[in-house]
């Protein structure tokens, strides 16, 4: 019965990888797919806020437990480097510029701050002066034009070289904040990489009969379902080129589907993006199809979630991510000092404050379906017995104390081949039970992409655990009741170090 201990699926648990060797025993050898997952994909010339967060945190799960059931996934990181945006902070910039000296001497994170300063003014004058409006499109006229052109060299173009300088500023601040949360992308690709394809497959499109002219932009019909809501004219389009014949994200996107299909040759493409850009999909498998790529839409899945309620880089309010995890950090350092419970050495308190505050930001992201809109805080983040990352991570701590203070016995736990009658009480057979339940959780997952699968799993584990730990007792007690016991609250403790870390979380040790 799966609710009954099985020594052999608890001594399989102890061994490095645990459940998830399981399940990737499970399909080694089957049928997998490749998978191209494009995920996180921020703006550049702005600063990392949590709603760029989510999708990679959403994403790099997507990608990690893919790889677990088997598939050949490639991760891609479609870097938001082009639009008008840029020629929004290029025509307000000599107003906003800082003396050479004092810009050298700005962190990267300063200089990200000053440009989102200057994206918020410049899209507020965007809305009331025309003249400003007039000058910005004349300025992403002449920009796109520099790259159309073929010029690897943009010499003394001042637009082009601050382009330039925000994609280098811009990806160092990315990478900084990717290797804080240990998230490492196969490829990073650029929006501006696309943009003479852009062009020439919009002119096909053209050539062929399939756009029309609706006040001097290029535009295509959609089909009835294709389209949530109608245009204020009541014309169901997407608009494929403007009336200066620049370019829009849906063109560009055509050309990086295209030539990423001609690279990849994949399955699935999977895009982990927020659910307000369904329009956008369905339009560019439209688009696809009168491409006679029909066979390449039905490729594309748009992996969807809910907003983070409340973000607006335009209106300057964001959440920015290094503002949550310092914050997040101070909080974890309060309630360690507070604690009754916690006895840390002030040498590793900073580290294991850092890895709380992140294990936090993740888990509050992962223990909720995707589609769901919240607002992030850290309430009860901190608080025992609830449900949260602290409670994983005590748990983990808790157990790996355990298997310290009696490592004397783990070669005894090696050679054990039975689980005492006497112990296998109602809260043993139900930790057993959700433990042979982890694999099922793991595949659900997969198929519903759907970390909160895993995540709720965990929890009850981390719950469960509690319940046994506080009746089976290992100190103290003889070889014959201790190693059992410890066989067990070993299996436990490394189910729970493995399915943190496929949700992209470091398990602590000592706290």
């Amino acid at each position: 019965m799966s609710g009954e201990v099985c020594v052999q699926t608890l001594q399989r648990l102890r061994r490095v990888g645990s459940f998830r060797s399981l399940v990737e025993n499970k399909y080694k050898g089957g049928p997998s797919k490749r998978i191209v997952v494009d995920y996180s994909s921020p703006n550049i010339a702005k600063q990392f806020h949590i709603g760029n967060l989510r999708s990679t945190l959403i994403g790099r799960y997507v990608d990690k437990v893919n790889r677990v059931i088997g598939n050949k996934v490639t991760s891609v990181n479609y870097l938001g480097d082009w639009g008008t945006q840029f020629a929004m902070i290029a025509t307000f910039w000599p107003q906003m510029k800082p003396s050479d000296q004092y810009w050298n001497s700005l962190s990267d994170v300063e200089k990200i701050k000053q440009l989102t300063d200057c994206y918020v003014v410049a899209n507020k004058n965007m809305k009331i002066d025309e003249e400003f409006r007039a000058k910005v499109y004349e300025t992403f006229v002449a920009m796109e034009k520099s790259v159309t052109d073929g010029s690897e060299n943009y010499g003394n173009d001042e637009n082009m070289k601050l382009w330039q300088q925000i994609r280098q500023i811009s990806r160092r601040h990315l990478t900084e904040f990717y290797n804080k949360f240990d998230v490492t992308f196969d490829e990073w690709l650029c929006e501006s990489s696309h943009i003479r394809k852009a062009h020439q497959y919009a002119q096909e499109l053209v050539d062929k009969g399939f756009t029309e002219d609706l006040d001097g932009r290029t535009i295509i019909r959609l089909r009835e379902g294709d389209v949530e809501k109608k245009k204020p004219d009541g014309v169901n389009y997407a608009i494929l080129r403007k009336s200066d014949m620049s370019s829009l994200y849906l063109t560009r996107e055509i050309a990086a589907i295209l030539e990423r299909d001609a690279t990849f040759q994949a399955d699935r493409y999977l895009y982990v993006v927020d659910r307000a850009q369904r329009q956008h999909f369905n339009a560019l498998k439209v688009i696809l199809d009168k491409l006679g790529r029909a066979d390449l839409a039905e490729k594309i899945e748009h992996v969807q979630y809910g907003r983070v309620r409340g973000l607006s880089t335009r209106n300057g309010r964001t959440e920015a991510v290094g503002e949550i995890i310092e914050r997040g950090r101070e909080l974890a350092l309060q309630f360690m000092k507070s604690s009754k419970t916690f006895c840390m050495d002030p040498d590793v308190e900073h580290d294991i404050a850092d890895v709380l505050s992140l294990s936090t930001v993740v888990f509050n992201e992962l223990k909720r379906a995707r589609n769901s809109e919240y607002e992030f805080s850290f309430q009860n983040a901190f608080a025992l017995n609830q449900n949260n990352a602290l409670a994983l991570q005590m748990k983990h701590s808790r157990l790996s104390s355990i298997e310290e203070k009696h490592q004397h016995l783990l070669p005894l736990v090696d050679a054990c081949t039975k689980f005492p009658d006497f112990d296998t009480n109602d809260d043993v057979k139900r930790l057993m039970r959700l433990l042979n339940d982890l694999e099922h959780s793991v595949e659900l997952s997969a198929q519903k992409l759907e970390a909160c699968q895993l995540t709720v799993q965990l929890i009850h584990v981390a719950g469960a655990a509690g319940s046994v730990q506080k009746q089976l007792r290992v100190k103290g007690q003889p070889d014959e009741i201790a190693v059992p016991r410890l066989m067990l609250f070993s299996a436990v403790r490394n189910v729970l170090a493995d399915g943190l870390q496929l949700l992209g979380i470091t398990p602590a040790r000592s706290m």
